[in-house]
């Protein structure tokens, strides 16, 4: 019975191996960790010797490994607890972490331009037209994720329930990630699409998909390809005289009015 107890116990609580992980992915030690997390210095010490946390600590470590966001708003509340240096490299390192791919990237772009006042959903629609002007203006992708069919209608599903999970703050780029090209065709989409709330963008959206065909990924999931969405745009770029992205602003201008004249017939 108290083999059996135990074995569930450590199913349910975090490893050795899993709070190894965190050490080494946010390059802290362990007494900064225990720090950071407002607990007694020699916590983690203990941990990695084999005493067992309790859930609560068990949660908030396990939280730290799946959640680089949440250490890097942690890491910046706290870095008093910790000197310039531990402070400096920890930061880089989880910001590596977190823009691992070229799509968190643009996402943090486009929050800190909005001062984080913007919600998940809107921010997973202006990457969307980001990715799709890119590939129809540019013939190459921005980011490499492919735009997903899904329950919650979010074409970039892995990062919305990141950004929901998390919140949505802003958060220093790390250099090299965009180039000059990727910040004046962001910022071209935002200045062409901000000036229209959800509800327009969703209608554009739903416009949209009767055009683009959906397909599926090499695992088997529903996707609208990248192929598909230059296509759609190219054509939609040919159709409106699109030419460069200071001319971008003229799709969401035309489109409000074909769908509100649609609506008034």
């Amino acid at each position: 019975m108290i083999n059996n107890r135990y074995e569930l116990l450590n199913d349910e609580v975090i490893t050795v191996d899993e709070i190894r992980q965190i050490l080494e992915s946010y390059r802290i030690g362990k007494k900064p960790l225990a720090k950071l997390l407002g607990w007694g210095e020699t916590t983690i010490i203990r941990y990695m010797e084999g005493d067992i946390p309790t859930s609560e600590y068990s949660n908030k470590l396990k939280t730290l490994l799946e959640n680089p966001e949440f250490y890097y708003d942690l890491l910046n509340k706290r870095k008093d607890c910790l000197t310039n240096v531990a402070y400096k490299k920890s930061k880089k390192a989880v910001l590596s972490k977190i823009m691992a791919t070229k799509i968190y990237a643009a996402a943090y772009y486009i929050i800190n331009k909005s001062d984080a006042d913007m919600c998940p959903g809107y921010i997973q629609y202006l990457l969307y037209y980001i990715q799709a002007f890119s590939l129809a203006l540019y013939d190459r992708e921005m980011f490499q994720e492919d735009y997903g069919i899904n329950t919650q209608n979010m074409p970039y599903l892995k990062l919305y329930q990141c950004l929901k999970r998390c919140g949505v703050h802003t958060m220093e780029l790390t250099d090299g990630l965009l180039d000059d090209r990727d910040r004046d065709l962001i910022e071209a989409v935002l200045d062409a699409f901000s000036w229209y709330g959800p509800k327009a963008l969703l209608s554009f959206v739903n416009l949209e998909r009767t055009g683009l065909k959906i397909s599926r990924d090499r695992y088997n999931n529903k996707i609208i390809s990248k192929e598909s969405i230059k296509n759609y745009f190219k054509d939609v770029c040919e159709r409106l005289e699109i030419k460069t992205i200071d001319d971008i602003k003229k799709y969401p201008d035309r489109t409000i009015c074909e769908i509100r004249g649609c609506n008034a017939e």
